[in-house]
């Protein structure tokens, strides 16, 4: 479409508001965006960026938001009218009206006046206040996607759509007077006469049966209006139409007043109310944070200003960061010679000598062939920055080097010269005169593509070269005193992730000690369902501080340029950040975590692991990739016979991968019963395909199998060999702690928690994992440590007295449920017992309970009733604890760890019956990985003794594996089973289950 001459100013944006939100919200139907709460934020996500985007885009002198009101004319008029609008279930309906309330609340911070006419839609509110408009000399722009707003396009009056984003992308588009006939290809002012002719099926207007658009089109370029038309039917030559007006006239004059969009409504219209002024940037921001939109939260400074333009955000090194509310303003100094150097570590063993902490960040570049981004394993240490006063920090340059022409292809036009003569620090007072530079040729800047991806670093480095000065090599006897410092455990250090730290250091030789207090896991013990406890959101947040991303300063894609090239003094600013915001919450956190009683989880478990993690890391795992080579042509054998089967069943080759083909070869040729449906046609997904299973059908079984052998293969067979650190030939997983809310680990890059054991080739791949030659691998395995954790939180006598006859639990419970001696129960009753056994820790009901038994779901709900009976403890403790974090907000572990369930409040039931499975869950599951954390640290603890070998390797859930020489079998696996065991005194036995092998599947037996 072409675009007529635009609007100038004043200029008033009306906005279809109820209209985009519809669609917004729809547009992530079948994968909605929500937060760790579960709250539904896909329509206050499209909004908000609609509106940077008009704001930023178009600068509207005034705007007005537009909404429905109750039922209109329309409706009573014609009943049928929008009648075929997909009606959302009462789930939907919840999120839908969330989503509203949220997003009239970020008006309302917008200052954005929404506008309503009782008994009126958006469409003839919009038309009054457009009329209203042009009569106080405003240019009118009306936002929406509608056609039916051509109507209103006239001298004064523009049309904009703002398009959408996504796979059908629409770029926005202008409407004026040059161009408003292209879209219908009829005149703006014949809009209402073709839309009576065509209809209307997204408002289920009927028009006339037989006329499509290019009749349409014909017929009021003949005649002109409807009424015109309809007085000389008679005249009409061509058959179809004219015999279709004749028998459908009246629907015609119905579809006209329909469509037609009222102008003279009585509607308030108040110039200055509808002015564009500054945003409520805190309320905005508040909003924000509350719908997880972290990096809108933290762009909210930068949003585009009504008034003039967006505010200055501009990194200006050569000043100091303006003090926030009580925040101290920000001093950071580069420490490049030996005496800044002396100078800074007294004042920091004075500072940690009065009770004080020091603050400590490291800055690394990663092996660019590494599988990871933020891998310290491969890292190397470029510089470290400390803080010891809030708004106080220093960086240390420590491998830094010129901008070189290997870094042709950041974009610019012209590299300069390269002799850089790069410094170190030498004895010298810094006042001492600088070494002479080699000159150097300056770039002549950026190009235009490369502009918009550089960071300030690259921007920077086009306009100068900067000179390079580091400390001496860590090495180097000056900097004895720095490692002295680094690893004395005299001194309490404050780091934000401090493993990756503790990591990196340990690379380049030094053995960080005395970290006190992590920043990451203080926010994440105070908040586990928090979305983010990254530094720049925690900064944000509680700080009022927005600071430079990695991005913001290296760049993005390919013009991103590695740490080690930005000038110093851009790095200085932005390490110096890390460290004094470090500090600054640490303070923040420390009195919360000492009032909410939770600082000995804290302190005492959760600071502690962080340094057997570490050592964890570092030993890693090896693999035998011969082992995983052979197995990768099995595996695609097997796959390829189970698509040869896929493709028997269906009748025909397809792509199994493609759910539109999927979706046509189960449910239009096959005829498959539709379990679910999404915004795209039937669901395909792992449960429907279960369903479909269940019920007797093959094809849903096969392609199960081929999901999870596809999965296997590309998560472990290709994956696994990739990920071996040539250096040390092992794979070193990361372990992270601030992940899953109930407090267990999880495990990354690779991930090695999720290897399949049940079936014959997720078993093939653990045979894979091995020790080192002469070694064996010993595997401790918590035995049913939920079950045993619910017999101990509930204390149900029956539960505690089967525990403490140390028999088999499953059978024990069958015996009870069907009130048979032990020696009676069955293979099936034991099943069954078992089944609903595990049902219990994670809150199922009735219906998955029935599936996972294949049995009524009558039947199901008696088995149910029937358990809680016999263990009328373990019913009042679920109940009990659902009450409980109704009351307080939240439930607590043994330890006291707590997990916060908001979700109890939400009006959506779905949401309130996952808080509620929470509730009754999260003690268990959080108890058993604290039980696990604490024998990890005390096992940990005795694995660092100068005559032991054997080390600690993997954390899989309830399970821990080690790698042991032979000699210290005995020792080791008295070791590990003494300290898992006796992590905790409960009111039922904890049992460790070894094994030993030569790959880890041989430790399973």
């Amino acid at each position: 479409m072409s675009t007529p001459t635009l609007p100038p100013s004043p200029r008033l944006f009306l906005v279809d508001g109820y209209a985009l939100i519809y669609r917004a919200f729809f547009a992530l139907i079948s994968r909605p965006l929500r937060t760790s709460r579960g709250e539904n934020t896909s329509a206050a996500w499209g909004i908000v960026n609609f509106l940077n985007r008009l704001v930023a885009t178009h600068k509207p002198d005034y705007l007005g938001w537009v909404h429905d009101s109750g039922l209109s004319f329309r409706h009573e008029r014609y009943p049928e009218y929008k009648a075929t609008r997909e009606k959302l279930t009462d789930e939907l309906q919840d999120d839908f009206d969330r989503g509203m309330e949220r997003i009239c609340a970020i008006l309302d911070a917008w200052r954005i006046p929404i506008l309503t006419l009782k008994g009126y839609e958006a469409d003839d509110v919009i038309g009054s206040l457009a009329q209203k408009g042009v009569d106080a000399g405003l240019n009118v722009v009306v936002v929406s996607g509608d056609k039916d707003f051509h109507q209103l396009v006239r001298p004064g009056v523009w049309l904009l759509n703002p398009g959408r984003g996504g796979p059908a992308a629409v770029d926005e588009s202008w409407v004026g007077v040059e161009n408003g006939s292209e879209r219908l290809g009829v005149p703006p002012e014949r809009t209402v006469d073709y839309l009576a002719l065509v209809g209307d099926t997204s408002d289920n207007v009927p028009g006339v049966k037989g006329i499509g658009d290019k009749g349409a089109q014909a017929l009021i370029q003949e005649f002109g209006a409807l009424e015109e038309i309809l007085a000389n039917v008679a005249n009409i030559k061509a058959k179809r139409p004219r015999e279709a007006l004749q028998a459908h006239a009246a629907d015609a004059i119905l579809s006209k007043e329909l469509v037609t969009i009222r102008c003279d409504l009585d509607v308030a219209f108040d110039v200055d109310t509808l002015r564009m002024g500054e945003p409520d940037r805190d309320a905005l921001k508040q909003l924000y944070m509350e719908l997880e939109f972290t990096s809108l939260a933290r762009d909210v400074a930068a949003l585009p200003s009504p008034a003039g333009g967006a505010p200055d955000t501009s990194f200006d090194f050569g000043a100091n960061v303006a003090p926030k509310p009580s925040q101290p303003a920000a001093e950071y100094e580069t420490v490049d010679t030996v005496q800044k150097l002396q100078r800074l570590l007294a004042r920091a063993r004075k500072a940690a000598q009065g009770g004080g902490m020091v603050a400590v960040d490291t800055e690394t570049v990663i092996d660019p062939d590494s599988p990871s981004k933020v891998d310290p394993l491969r890292s190397r240490l470029v510089g470290i920055a400390m803080a010891i006063e809030p708004g106080e920090a220093f960086y240390l340059p420590l491998a830094h080097r010129a901008y070189e022409p290997a870094q042709a292809e950041l974009g610019f036009d012209e590299q300069p010269a390269a002799d850089p003569n790069v410094e170190h620090a030498d004895g010298d007072d810094e006042e001492a005169a600088p070494k002479k530079k080699a000159k150097a040729a300056k770039p002549k800047g950026p190009t235009e593509a490369a502009q918009a991806a550089m960071g300030i670093a690259g921007r920077m480095l086009a306009e100068r070269r900067y000179p390079v000065k580091n400390l001496p090599p860590l090495d180097a006897p000056e900097m004895r005193e720095l490692v002295a410092l680094l690893e004395d455990p005299a001194v309490p250090k404050v780091l934000q992730n401090a493993k990756y730290d503790l990591l990196a250091l340990r690379r380049a030789g030094i053995a960080l000690g005395g970290v006190a207090f992590d920043t990451m896991l203080a926010s994440y013990v105070l908040d586990p369902g928090r979305r983010s406890h990254g530094l720049d959101v925690l900064a944000l947040e509680i700080l009022d501080h927005r600071m430079t991303s990695y991005d913001e300063l290296c760049g993005r894609g390919r013009q991103q340029l590695p740490f080690d090239v930005v000038p110093i003094e851009a790095a200085t600013r932005y390490s110096a950040e890390d460290a004094d915001m470090t500090l600054r919450l640490q303070r923040h956190f420390a009195p919360l975590l000492e009032e909410t009683g939770l600082m000995p989880l804290f302190r005492d478990i959760e600071v502690p692991l962080v340094c057997v993690l570490a050592d964890m890391e570092s030993a890693g795992i090896a693999i035998d990739v011969e082992h995983f080579r052979s197995l990768k042509t099995r595996f695609q054998a097997e796959r390829e016979r189970l698509e040869r089967e896929i493709y028997v069943e269906a009748g025909e080759e397809f792509n199994i991968n493609s759910n539109p083909q999927l979706r046509a070869i189960l449910f239009e040729k096959l005829g498959l019963p539709v379990k679910k449906k999404t915004a795209t046609g039937p669901s395909t997904d792992a449960s429907v395909l279960t369903e479909l299973a269940d019920e007797g059908y093959a094809i849903p079984q096969l392609l199960m199998e081929y999901r999870e052998l596809f999965k296997l293969e590309g998560t472990y067979l290709d994956a696994l060999p990739a990920a071996v650190n040539p250096e040390t030939g092992r794979i070193h997983t990361s372990f992270a702690q601030t992940v899953a809310a109930t407090g267990r680990l999880s495990s990354s890059d690779p991930n090695l928690q999720n290897i399949p054991i049940r079936r014959e080739l997720g078993r093939d791949i653990r045979r894979g994992f091995v020790p080192r030659k002469g070694w064996r691998l010993l595997a401790a395995d918590y035995s049913q440590i939920e079950l045993r954790l619910l017999a101990h939180l509930s204390q149900d006598p029956a539960f505690v007295a089967a525990f403490r006859r140390g028999g088999d639990i499953h059978r024990e419970t069958a015996a009870i449920i069907f009130g048979v001696p032990v020696e009676q129960v069955t293979k099936e009753m034991r099943a069954r017992a078992k089944t609903i056994n595990f049902a219990t820790i994670y809150g199922q009901g009735a219906h998955a309970l029935s599936r996972q038994l294949k049995i009524a779901n009558a039947e199901a709900r008696a088995f149910i009733e029937t358990y809680f009976e016999r263990f009328r403890g373990v019913k009042d403790y679920l109940e009990g604890q659902v009450e409980y974090a109704r009351a307080h907000g939240y439930v607590e572990t043994i330890f006291k760890r707590r997990r916060y369930i908001p979700e109890l409040k939400e009006r959506n039931f779905n949401i309130r019956a996952f808080g509620e499975r929470v509730a009754q869950n999260a003690p268990i599951q959080g108890s058993a990985a604290d039980l696990i954390k604490i024998a990890m640290i005390r096992i940990g603890e005795a694995l660092r003794a100068p005559d032991v070998g054997a080390r600690m390797l993997l954390q899989v859930h309830d399970e821990l594996v080690f790698e042991v020489p032979g000699p210290e079998l005995a020792a080791t696996e008295a070791l590990v089973r003494r300290e898992m065991e006796g992590a905790a005194a409960l009111s039922v036995p904890l049992v460790v289950d070894v094994g030993v092998g030569d790959d880890w599947l041989e430790t399973k037996g």
